[in-house]
Parts: structure tokens; C-alpha cells; sequence
């Protein structure tokens, strides 16, 4: 998947997407939970895929969150570069995430209109349940 290829995020009810860093502590747990689930699934690499500003910016909004909540501002890069305690505002927060995704908080799941951090691996059954309960039926 190229960079071209990334535009407005699509959002798709059948669709698991799983937004991660390799680096990220429960990375792998959480894209095994996700390869559990019925729907289908979508993971993306942040180390290969490169999301362009708007895209995290349109992430951060779906969480209802400032990009700058989206970093790990204990992250040695973070530290290293910025300073022990930085004030992020909106596009300097937009801007590291798009140079640097390894300082991404938490891997970010999505399901259709419904976006949360993934926390813990537990975090993932959230969306795992839209697959019974939220049947429609005909």
C-alpha cells in the first residue's frame, strides 16, 4: 500500500483496522485479537505506511482527542529532541506523528464510525462484539 493510496480515512462496519508502530508494547498481541475477529482486517504498519497530516488529524478527531495526546511524550525520542515536559500545540503534534509514528501513544483501532486507543489487548474485544450484537436483522 502506497502513500497515494491513503486518502480520507474509510470507515467500513465489516472493516477492523488496526493503526500500529512495531515498537509498540502489545502491538503484536493486538494484531493477533485482531486476526481473531470475523471481520475483516486491515493492518497498518506505521513503520512502511506513512499517514499524512490530515489523516491524524482526522484520527485525533474521531478519538475526540488533541493530536498531541496521541504522543508518548515519555518516548526517549521525544525526550531527546524536545524537551522532559513538551507543549505540544496541534500542528507540531501533527507534524511528529507524520516524521516520527514510533512516538504514537497507542496502537488505534478502528470499526466503522467507532475509533479507540488500544490500551490493553481487552480494549479490541470493544469492537470485536459489533459482530453479534450489532447484527442487523433482515
Amino acid at each position: 500500500m502506497s502513500n497515494k493510496d491513503m486518502g480520507v480515512i474509510a470507515k467500513n462496519d465489516r472493516e477492523l483496522k488496526l493503526y500500529y508502530h512495531p515498537d509498540n508494547r502489545i502491538a503484536k498481541q493486538s494484531i493477533a485479537v485482531a486476526e481473531a475477529t470475523k471481520a475483516e482486517k486491515v493492518l497498518i504498519n506505521l513503520e512502511e505506511v506513512k499517514l499524512t497530516e490530515t489523516q491524524w488529524a482526522e484520527i485525533a478527531t474521531l478519538l475526540d482527542k488533541n493530536p498531541s495526546e496521541l504522543i508518548n511524550t515519555d518516548h526517549s525520542l521525544v525526550k531527546e529532541t524536545l524537551s522532559d515536559n513538551p507543549e505540544l500545540d496541534e500542528n507540531q503534534a501533527l507534524k511528529i506523528l507524520v516524521h516520527n509514528p514510533q512516538v504514537l501513544l497507542h496502537s488505534i483501532a478502528m470499526r466503522g464510525k467507532k475509533v479507540i486507543e488500544v490500551e490493553g489487548i481487552n480494549d479490541l474485544m470493544k469492537l470485536q462484539e459489533m459482530d453479534s450484537r450489532d447484527a442487523k436483522l433482515p
